[in-house]
């Protein structure tokens, strides 16, 4: 990447593409950069376009919580940021070790920490006891970290996207129907669906649980540029109840909440500061559909936003895994509670979710900055840095080898999410298809 007047098209204003467009105007201010999504900012379809997302440091992979560690120094206290952090704590309960995992990683990298493991027995009667009727069954220990917590996801994506536009980079409301390839092969921008060409020395794809349709829609015949199997559209879903001034006083001091046990695989976030309560399920879902073009089955979200936004759009068979879930997590203390809307929350998936971050090694000019794997929002510091990197070929051969396009799929740093089943075989979806 030259430091002159090089031009930068970033596709996708979510976690990934805000960030980006931030740090490069930051690193290169005479540089044109132009940040683009289908709606004014943010997004609503966008993975980081949320009421809330979890942030933590507690990863089994060390490599994951080094970096997660240099991204809640700047929650705590960069001013873009800081506002929309609330340091609520964690609880998991789990069986695989990963709590006594996190531990050792502290130990390792050094430095102060407040992480422990207590039994269930203990997290039954902290918090107020607010637990006490979580389904605990099998849980053998638990594993609590009081400097973990959440943010405020759309809020802050919105900051950090305003704070880009302040810094220079051109916001742009388009729908992107095809990146542009010369007859050379190499990038030069993208078409818009109302037949507008936006052309940059750079293309940055930062497109998510869209990706592999826009490559397939963009070069059919190439196979050579196609994501293949390096990562799959998947959603979980989430469901947010609206409680009364009463029951957010009831829930205000409660932690994140995991319980992983594979009768749950479940999460609960505390209240937003207008009463909205959430829970998500972590069971994920493709949604195969064959592609013409391309002669081949990928997946693909739907296309109606409100099957990617906040709504009662969704399959009954997901409201009632919803439902189970909060049940799950709360017990006794989840009765009378209703959930007043639902999300399919769409993001990419990669086989051992470490992101990709890269030059397309066949398309010169054309960068991919994506594969969230659910859990790169709280990365939202410090995303964009990693993208600049790589563009300036400065990466560190760690991370420019494991967020490489081509690689291997060892490890996991967050494999809960991975998709094991097809949005098709869930119960109701046939009804919502047909009305579609």
């Amino acid at each position: 990447m030259s430091s002159g007047h090089q031009s930068y098209l970033i596709v996708g204003a979510g976690a990934f593409g805000a960030s980006t467009a931030l740090h490069l105007r930051q690193s290169n201010p005479s540089a044109s950069v132009t940040l683009l999504d289908r709606t004014p900012f943010p997004c609503p379809a966008a993975a980081a376009h949320d009421l809330n997302k979890i942030i933590r440091a507690d990863y089994d992979d060390i490599f994951y919580m080094k970096l997660a560690l240099e991204a809640l120094e700047h929650w705590r206290n960069d001013p873009i940021y800081k506002p929309y952090y609330h340091e609520s704590g964690a609880l998991f309960a789990e069986d695989t070790g990963m709590g006594r995992k996190c531990i050792e990683n502290y130990k390792t990298l050094g430095g102060e920490f407040a992480a422990e493991i207590i039994t269930p027995e203990d997290a039954r009667a902290c918090f107020d006891g607010i637990f006490r009727d979580a389904n605990w069954t099998d849980v053998k220990e638990a594993y609590y970290n009081p400097q973990s917590g959440w943010g405020e996801a759309e809020r802050a994506l919105r900051r950090v996207i305003e704070a880009a536009v302040d810094q220079g980079v051109i916001y742009t409301v388009a729908t992107v129907s095809t990146i542009s390839i010369n007859q050379k092969g190499t990038c030069t921008g993208i078409r818009t669906e109302d037949g507008r060409e936006l052309s940059a020395d750079h293309t940055i794809l930062c497109t998510g649980a869209r990706t592999a349709k826009l490559l397939a829609d963009s070069a059919p015949d190439r196979e050579e540029l196609q994501v293949g199997g390096r990562m799959v559209a998947a959603a979980a879903v989430m469901g947010a109840v609206r409680l009364t001034p009463k029951q957010i006083d009831k829930f205000r001091n409660v932690p994140v909440f995991f319980n992983c046990m594979d009768h749950t695989h479940g999460e609960t976030i505390p209240p937003t500061p207008d009463g909205l309560l959430k829970f998500i399920s972590e069971l994920s879902f493709t949604r195969m559909v064959y592609h013409e073009q391309l002669k081949k089955t990928i997946s693909i979200p739907p296309d109606p936003i409100s099957q990617n936004t906040w709504s009662q759009d969704i399959p009954l068979g997901l409201k009632q895994e919803v439902r189970r879930v909060m049940k799950h997590m709360y017990g006794m203390e989840a009765e009378g509670l209703e959930v007043e809307t639902y999300r399919m929350c769409w993001d990419a998936v990669t086989p051992n979710q470490d992101w990709v971050i890269s030059p397309h090694p066949n398309c010169k000019n054309l960068y991919i900055a994506t594969a969230g794997s659910f859990h790169s929002w709280k990365f939202l510091p410090t995303l964009g840095a990693y993208v600049v990197k790589m563009l300036q070929g400065k990466l560190d051969q760690e991370k420019a080898s494991r967020w490489a396009w081509d690689r291997g799929s060892d490890g996991a740093a967050f494999a809960v999410f991975m998709p094991t089943r097809d949005l098709k075989d869930i119960p109701g979806y046939s009804e919502l298809a047909d009305a579609s």
